[in-house]
């Protein structure tokens, strides 16, 4: 199975829009509460349907590539490799870098609302209503939203491909955004 990436314009920007906006901590001493000897829960399982691997796959890339569009070209093929591979990741690092010439970074935080999976052996479709209301781009050195980058659209329908390689790994090889507005559930 093999997807054209269409990206124009905005597309490419959002693209590379999501990030997760972390607060910092001002270090306190604290003492730390008795031990019991009550048993914690157990870690949740890592999922081993093919569908809930390629969803955990899928909605773990749109923070990733956030990561990924702040950081240097050869950061970002290393970040995005263990979710991205062949052309398309090659796409989106020629994307970095076009960001870091124009100066800009992503800003705010996309947010996949999966609507589909679709699997034919080692190849699957993901549709999604993509929520990018919080999505936009920044100023790269002051790192403050540029205002007309937000968008008033705040869905986009999202087609991704993936492929699981040979390592068994799910991972995308291309994404195309219609554009159309979506409604998320």
């Amino acid at each position: 199975m093999r997807m054209v990436v269409v990206i124009r314009g905005r597309a490419m920007a959002l693209l590379l829009a999501p990030i997760t906006i972390a607060g910092c901590q001002a270090a306190t001493p604290s003492t730390l509460p008795p031990r019991t000897t009550a048993t914690a829960p157990a870690p949740k399982p890592s999922p081993t349907r093919p569908h809930d691997v390629i969803v955990e796959t899928y909605s773990a890339y749109w923070s990733v590539l956030a990561e990924a569009g702040r950081s240097s070209p050869e950061k970002a093929r290393q970040l995005l490799q263990p979710y991205v591979r062949g052309g398309y990741l090659d796409h989106l690092v020629d994307g970095v870098r076009d960001m870091i010439k124009q100066g800009r970074e992503p800003y705010g935080q996309a947010v996949p609302r999966i609507k589909e999976v679709r699997i034919a052996s080692k190849y699957a479709e993901v549709t999604d209503c993509l929520d990018m209301s919080g999505a936009a781009m920044a100023d790269r050195r002051t790192h403050k939203l540029i205002h007309e980058t937000a968008d008033a659209k705040t869905t986009t329908t999202v087609t991704a491909a993936l492929e699981r390689s040979d390592d068994g790994r799910w991972r995308l090889t291309g994404l195309s955004m219609k554009g159309a507005t979506c409604e998320s559930r």
